[in-house]
């Protein structure tokens, strides 16, 4: 019997064979997109993503969250 690995987007979608889907490995350095590659989508350190929508997504969430880390690193240094 065949192994089937099903893929799912952060939103919650499965993958089907004609969607047009992105990998992102992301780092504290920042954000690489990838095109979609079944043996990379298979690593835990991989986010896959069903298209450019949860990919802009995800880059608006992390661009947040370095602008806040950027903000305590200011604030710390003036304390």
């Amino acid at each position: 019997m065949a192994v089937m690995t099903v893929f799912t987007c952060v939103c919650g979608v499965q993958k089907k064979t004609t969607n047009h889907w992105v990998l992102a490995s992301v780092r504290p350095e920042g954000i690489t997109f990838l095109p979609w590659d079944w043996e990379l989508a298979k690593r835990d350190d991989i986010i896959v993503l069903c298209g450019e929508g949860c990919a802009a997504a995800l880059l608006s969430r992390s661009l947040g969250e370095w602008k806040q880390a950027a903000e305590q690193t200011a604030l710390a240094r003036t304390a």
